[in-house]
């Protein structure tokens, strides 16, 4: 496996870095911290565009629309903001939370936002509309919703209780798989989403194959993730994952990383919360294998 190395390390903010993720098109970087502020940043140049500030708690999450016109975040005030990228402005204030918003999820065209929260529910939001509550609540999860992903007319939940749902909206299915340890990631993988990556508590990172009911063809193991909420990714050709020691783990899924166990990547001063694939990762492009991570220490590295 070709290793990735630091392309860029930015000092977004004081205080942890708790998310990063790339825009869809992998030339910016979004990033959200206890500092209250949400960060974007170029990912060719690591150079610092604009701050986004307005919550009154730590960003939990970010996420945004295909276009990146749009992007939504979440955090400890229980809120749920949009945000115009451009002007850099809160379009919308979501409420309906009645405890903190952990994750949060944006459909392609920037329609639709879904956000799970400490209350055990997931919120869905139509932007069409003009909306003072949530278009629909899904409350089946019996402890806290971690983590989000959409999928066309999926929304895939990773839930503190151990199970991963799928709500497929065009169908009013529920699919449910149940893992036995804490899930605090999801995160489909490539276009086709046939696999879903899931990081656990009891610091695994597993490859469900959706087409299979759910069944795990691949576990990966080495990192640490046991107390905080690490988040993971994966493509056709890397899974990767923070973790509690301090490093990136990356492992290959073409010639049996799973087995061979991860490389670790040193370079963040403390707990590294997340870690996120570059959109075109997996293919044979220049930037096929390029990663970002957010870490305790306020760091953003790019890797590459």
């Amino acid at each position: 496996m070709r290793g990735l190395r630091m392309r860029h390390r930015l000092a977004c903010h004081t205080g942890s870095a708790n998310t990063a993720v790339f825009d869809a098109t992998g030339d910016y970087v979004v990033s959200g911290g206890q500092d209250r502020r949400i960060v974007l940043s170029n990912a060719g140049s690591g150079q610092a565009v604009q701050s986004y500030e307005g919550h009154g708690w730590a960003v939990q999450g970010v996420a945004l629309s295909g276009d990146g016109s749009q992007m939504a975040s979440c955090g400890g005030d229980r809120l749920v903001f949009v945000w115009d990228v451009g002007a850099a402005q809160i379009s919308r204030k979501l409420t309906g939370h009645q405890q903190r918003v952990d994750c949060v999820a944006v459909n392609g065209a920037g329609s639709v936002v879904a956000s799970g929260s400490f209350d055990k529910t997931v919120c869905l939001w139509d932007l069409r509309a003009a909306p003072r509550t949530p278009l629909q609540v899904l409350r089946e999860s019996r402890d806290g919703v971690s983590s989000l992903a959409m999928a066309g007319p999926e929304i895939i939940a990773g839930s503190i209780d151990g199970c991963v749902r799928t709500y497929d909206l065009r169908m009013g299915r529920l699919l449910e798989d149940a893992l036995g340890s804490p899930v605090v990631s999801v995160a489909p993988v490539g276009d086709a989403g046939r696999l879903l990556a899931v990081g656990c508590m009891d610091s695994t990172v597993q490859l469900l194959d959706r087409t299979r009911g759910g069944a795990a063809v691949a576990t990966y193991s080495g990192h640490r993730c046991a107390e905080y909420r690490i988040r993971c990714d994966a493509s056709d050709a890397l899974v990767v994952s923070g973790s509690e020691d301090g490093f990136v783990h990356v492992w290959d899924a073409v010639s049996g990383g799973a087995a061979q166990g991860p490389v670790r990547l040193a370079g963040h001063a403390g707990i590294v919360n997340s870690v996120a694939l570059h959109p075109r990762s997996g293919t044979d492009a220049a930037d096929g294998r390029t990663a970002v991570s957010a870490g305790s220490d306020g760091h953003v590295i790019v890797w590459g």
